[in-house]
């Protein structure tokens, strides 16, 4: 057990931030802090147009939770993020990262990921609740995590398990800097963490050749097919106007499945597995008047694959940097990702193909620098 930690120490609440003025008061004392903790919390599971519906944020002294609902315009908090003076400490950041790039246009300098770090020490387990018992003796409790945040009031327990999200994280990153200096892994995380706040989000737009990559539709042909784009496309248009998750309005084997069957009256559709009555209550009619659309219109062609079929010798190439990868990670006591990521070695594997005359144009200084020379070898190029 840790020394400087009793588990049973009393966790004051969380301040809760529901109107703007309060949040310019706190960035301003957040402003003197080398280092915040940062999380957020998402609706994507339940809304159809996923939003940001809750920011943690712990300084050394206090927890904060900020309502984004109530508080539409967060612009202060972006001075934070975009401060190199101060360190941001997340726990898997990317998703939020994405999410703040996407819903407020944030910038980024300066991170810590504890995720991140723990794969560079080579961890086995990298959940934050599993870091949070073994060094702290704390159990977070798994029931909230598919949450609905978008749901107003939020219950204490609702605040209590967002605010444990960030009141360990910097505790956590002190021990994990630590270790990543023993281990000699700083420039590695430093790499990591610059990369991190260079994400581009990209707006989630809808495809509407989607059916096509629907689990079952291989046994569907003909009108079979076109009933299915028509049903797809319905369930696109109530997921948007009702602002839920699209499998939340309509599973997709049930989908798959009123495309086999084509049910022309509500009486064959009520037949069909998986139509509940409160599904028919609420599109019976609609389904009907796709699936008859379906019947009349001509059969979907599927668009031609885009993935180029890979020449013998890149795929050659690319399972030898994949032995190696394998082999080098055993040898440093990390997962193969931390020594380059799958993508990294498939676009060796092609450039050295393509006969590219520097192919490790795309690494970084540092992987360069350290593994150059044995993947030019790998690569059957002289160094």
């Amino acid at each position: 057990m840790p020394t400087h930690h009793h588990p049973l120490e009393v966790i004051a609440p969380a301040t809760l931030i529901t109107a703007r003025e309060h949040l310019e008061e706190v960035v301003a004392e957040l402003r003197q802090e080398p280092r915040i903790a940062i999380d957020t919390e998402s609706n994507g599971f339940y809304a159809y147009q996923e939003r940001v519906c809750l920011l943690q944020i712990s300084s050394p002294r206090e927890d904060y939770i900020l309502d984004p609902i109530a508080v539409p315009d967060v612009s202060a908090l972006g001075e934070l993020t975009a401060d190199p003076r101060i360190e941001k400490v997340f726990h898997a950041g990317e998703y939020d990262v994405l999410c703040l790039k996407r819903d407020y246009g944030f910038r980024f300098a300066s991170l810590f990921d504890t995720m991140i770090a723990q794969r560079l020490l080579g961890a086995k387990e990298l959940g934050l609740a599993a870091a949070i018992h073994k060094h702290y003796g704390v159990t977070l409790s798994k029931k909230l995590q598919r949450a609905d945040w978008g749901i107003r009031p939020l219950s204490e327990a609702h605040l209590k398990y967002a605010q444990l999200d960030t009141h360990y994280l910097l505790r956590l990153s002190d021990l994990l800097k630590a270790k990543l200096r023993e281990k000699g892994r700083e420039a590695d995380a430093t790499e990591a963490f610059a990369e991190l706040c260079e994400l581009k989000p990209v707006v989630k737009s809808f495809d509407p050749d989607g059916f096509w990559r629907l689990a079952g539709r291989n046994g569907l042909a003909g009108q079979q097919l076109a009933c299915l784009k028509e049903v797809f496309l319905l369930r696109e248009n109530r997921a948007r106007a009702l602002d839920r998750a699209p499998f939340r309005i309509m599973p997709e084997d049930l989908m798959v499945r009123l495309a086999m069957n084509m049910p022309r009256d509500e009486a064959s559709l009520a037949k069909v597995r998986g139509m509940t009555s409160y599904l028919l209550r609420k599109f019976g009619g609609a389904l009907l008047d796709a699936l008859e659309r379906g019947r009349q219109a001509p059969p979907p062609v599927e668009p031609p694959r885009t993935s180029l079929r890979r020449s013998s010798q890149e795929r050659r190439l690319f399972e030898g940097l994949r032995r190696w990868r394998k082999e080098q990670a055993e040898r440093e006591a990390v997962e193969p990702v931390v020594i380059l990521d799958t993508a990294a070695l498939h676009e060796l594997a092609r450039a050295a193909a393509a006969g590219d005359s520097a192919p490790l144009a795309g690494l970084s200084e540092l992987k360069r620098v350290r593994y150059g020379e044995v993947l030019l070898k790998l690569l059957h190029l002289k160094a």
